[in-house]
């Protein structure tokens, strides 16, 4: 097939070929590359607002709550001394400038119903509890709005946590107004009630992957039109034309013009050709004038 071809053409078809070739290639390579980028960025962006969540629980207890205890020994502040309650406060600011980015304590069985875990959380907590998972559980959750990454990490039940969750008649009567004596008594130290859930959408990373790896592929193909349209003029200025002036040269000297000169500019392997051309051409003007004077 390419024999059959101009050079030019020639050409023209093997940079089509590379090109549709190197394609599929670049796209592959790139979104795997892409495509970890955007996981890890899913994986520190959990792992900040868990680190966050998680801060802002160990402070409540650490400092705010022995803070508030020494001021009010008598009372329970829910809105200061409970590290659920401080923790979730902070977890709804943060959803106010990222409304996708949430934080549960997913637990079996809660204070605030509004904590209690799903079928999904309550599989990787019984798993917990079982040991069949340790320290932490990493994956994907899919959902009505979307795919997430999640991170659960296990929370023992301390005996500080008996104070409100242990038997309702002896727990804070604020926390016994607010949440009732039905749910979230009954707790036991040291076994695993709640695990601390982090919620990071995984769509739109993978998503803005996706259009990079478009974008990247449009300007590939832009990048690789270009090149072709310079090696296109290079092709021609270098080879074609010096071909065709040497072709143009060739079929004049074969009709007796032996004064036409095979001209070339550069000094290259074209350079050698065009000597050699000269050395036959003086050859053959040599041969002829010695044919004609032995006539």
């Amino acid at each position: 097939m390419l024999k059959n071809m101009k050079l030019r053409k020639r050409f023209t078809v093997i940079m089509v070929v590379v090109y549709v070739i190197s394609l599929p290639v670049m796209i592959t390579g790139s979104y795997y590359i892409l495509k970890q980028n955007a996981v890890r960025e899913i994986l520190e962006e959990s792992n900040l607002l868990l680190a966050a969540m998680e801060g802002a629980r160990k402070y409540t207890g650490e400092v705010l709550r022995p803070t508030v205890t020494k001021e009010l020994p008598n009372r329970f502040i829910v809105e200061a001394m409970s590290a659920t309650f401080v923790a979730k406060g902070i977890e709804k600011r943060i959803r106010e400038k990222l409304p996708s980015y949430s934080f549960k304590e997913a637990t079996l069985n809660p204070l605030n119903l509004e904590y209690k875990a799903d079928t999904f959380e309550n599989e990787k907590i019984e798993e917990f509890r079982t040991g069949r998972l340790t320290r932490e559980w990493r994956g994907y959750k899919q959902t009505d709005t979307g795919s997430f990454y999640v991170v659960m990490r296990p929370v023992e039940i301390k005996p500080d946590c008996l104070r409100c969750h242990g038997d309702p008649s002896v727990a804070p009567p604020e926390v016994r107004e607010k949440y009732g004596t039905t749910n979230g008594y009954g707790w036991k130290v040291d076994e695993i009630q709640t695990v601390n859930s982090v919620y990071v959408p995984a769509d739109v990373p993978i998503q803005n992957a996706r259009k990079a790896l478009a974008l990247f592929s449009l300007i590939y193909s832009g990048f690789f039109f270009v090149v072709i349209i310079v090696i296109d003029r290079l092709i021609i200025a270098s080879i074609i034309k010096p071909i065709e002036q040497f072709v143009e040269a060739a079929n004049e000297i074969s009709r007796g013009r032996f004064e036409r000169e095979f001209s070339v500019k550069t000094n290259d392997e074209i350079k050698t050709l065009a000597d050699a051309f000269t050395r036959m051409k003086l050859s053959l003007a040599k041969a002829m004038d010695i044919i004609t004077k032995k006539k």
